[in-house]
């Protein structure tokens, strides 16, 4: 039997419809009527699909999508954003791809193309992060996670280590595997750069932080997730996003860890200055440089003995450190990443002029445009399914009985094979 908590009168649903509309333009703000397939390769905001590759038994091939096939083809599925991603091209509709699972903006390409070569994978796809390799639960997760610049994975706050409060509102991030892989980013002359040492697989223990770098003075938190009515997003609660500025700056404890050490170093950084004031660098490695006719500003690392991973916290405007000597000039693009260079790029889905109107007012304006004897023939459809549904609602009048969303489905449940068999 129906409770009385349980009804829903007709002013309430449509406030509701309303409310979930509005969600969703929130969320979604961006037109999703063309697959970006066809642009290539391209860092793009990605989403894999928990419906058709994590929770498929049959198929856990990681895959990712554009915006718009989250929305036109995975629609009723359970997602999880992965935010953008360089070098990545659409993988929905592909064979292999999603259990199969149909591309309903699928393009001629698609057809031709079998798989999508240069697309670079990680844990990810299947909905685990950090170091860690955690399954991430927006239900139960409460951790603020951070983004590596170059291979963009997501790491806890608490596996990369108490974060001060100096270098707080950091603008970038990079992991300890991508320092060992690039150690040519790793400036010795530049403000705009810190260092988090460990040892191991603990989190950072020793912090080595320039005395330029200015306190935060505002804490903002971000949200924890997202939600739609229907499309379910996991998010990880995140306060710096690496190519994004507007984010809010990450919520730190007040306090170090007790086995933390911090070690500031002095604010010299002019490029002709004596050699003994270069932060981090030796006599030794740069007279190695000399002989190349120009100076490496990078750290030797030999400074950093006793700790096995270095972890780089970097400041607004930080591209303009990074050391341009000929050799790192030659690291960059051997070991391909020569994105750090300059502002990447990120494709950004077209503004839908419509996303701010409710789909009533969407709706009214169609109808405007439909031809004068459509109009007139909908009008008068409309009218024949009004008397309908007051007929049948009289009924349940007359005996009190509380309309269900039940009765409703089992209404137009039969409107609908009245009219197949009509047809």
């Amino acid at each position: 039997m129906t409770t009385e908590d349980s009804t829903v009168t007709a002013v309430e649903y449509v406030e509701n419809q309303e409310r979930l509309e509005k969600e969703a333009q929130d969320i979604l703000p961006g037109k999703f009527e063309k697959c970006t397939f066809s642009l290539g390769y391209i860092r793009q905001p990605l989403y894999a699909c928990k419906t058709c590759s994590v929770d498929n038994e049959d198929n856990k091939e990681p895959a990712g999508m554009c915006y718009s096939c989250s929305i036109a083809c995975h629609s009723n599925h359970d997602l999880f954003e992965l935010f953008p991603k360089r070098t990545f091209r659409c993988d929905c509709g592909l064979p292999g791809k999603f259990g199969d699972h149909p591309c309903s903006l699928m393009i001629p390409a698609k057809k031709i193309v079998k798989t999508n070569e240069k697309n670079a994978y990680n844990h990810n796809f299947q909905g685990r992060y950090c170091r860690c390799d955690q399954h991430y639960d927006p239900d139960t997760e409460e951790a603020t996670m951070y983004q590596c610049l170059i291979c963009e994975d997501w790491f806890h706050e608490r596996c990369i280590g108490n974060i001060p409060e100096e270098i707080a509102n950091f603008d970038c991030y990079v992991c300890r595997t991508c320092t060992k892989r690039c150690p040519f980013i790793l400036s010795g002359k530049d403000s705009r750069f810190s260092y988090g040492l460990s040892k191991g697989q603990a989190p950072i223990s020793k912090w080595i932080i320039p005395e330029a770098v200015e306190p935060v003075t505002e804490k903002v938190t971000s949200s924890n997730g997202l939600e739609n009515s229907s499309v379910s997003v996991d998010k990880p609660n995140i306060d710096v996003n690496t190519q994004n500025k507007e984010k809010a700056a990450p919520s730190i404890p007040t306090t170090k860890s007790q086995d933390s050490e911090t070690v500031t170093i002095e604010k010299k950084r002019k490029h002709n200055e004596d050699e003994e004031h270069l932060p981090f660098t030796t006599q030794t490695k740069l007279k190695k440089q000399k002989k190349h006719d120009t100076y490496c500003e990078n750290i030797d690392q030999s400074l950093f003995a006793g700790y096995d991973n270095v972890e780089l916290f970097l400041q607004d405007e930080w591209r303009q450190g990074l050391c341009k000597c000929k050799e790192c000039a030659h690291a960059y693009k051997d070991n391909n990443v020569e994105f750090l260079l300059q502002e990447e790029e990120t494709y950004e889905p077209e503004e839908d002029e419509d996303s701010k109107k409710s789909l009533l007012q969407i709706g009214m304006e169609q109808l405007q445009h439909v031809d004068r004897v459509q109009v007139i023939e909908s009008l008068m459809a409309y009218k024949t399914l009004a008397a309908d549904i007051k007929g049948y609602l009289e009924s349940f009048k007359e005996t009190g009985k509380v309309v269900t969303k039940k009765d409703i489905q089992d209404f137009f449940d039969a409107k609908r094979r009245d009219r197949q068999e009509q047809q």
